[in-house]
């Protein structure tokens, strides 16, 4: 029983951690996914500025 406190405060600090990292995750894969549709919209309006050779 002695060790409960350190068994509590490292609990606390792992699921911290994990929640940490989970957010930062998902903080990532937002930005890639604004940054992928930016670069599909300057695409699509590169490509409808582009005069047609045909």
């Amino acid at each position: 029983m002695q060790n409960l406190p350190v068994i509590v405060i490292e609990g606390v600090l792992v699921f911290g951690g994990v929640l940490l990292f989970a957010w930062w995750q998902l903080r990532e894969l937002k930005k890639l996914e604004r940054e992928r549709e930016r670069k599909k919209a300057e695409a699509a309006a590169q490509e409808s500025n582009s005069p047609a050779d045909r």
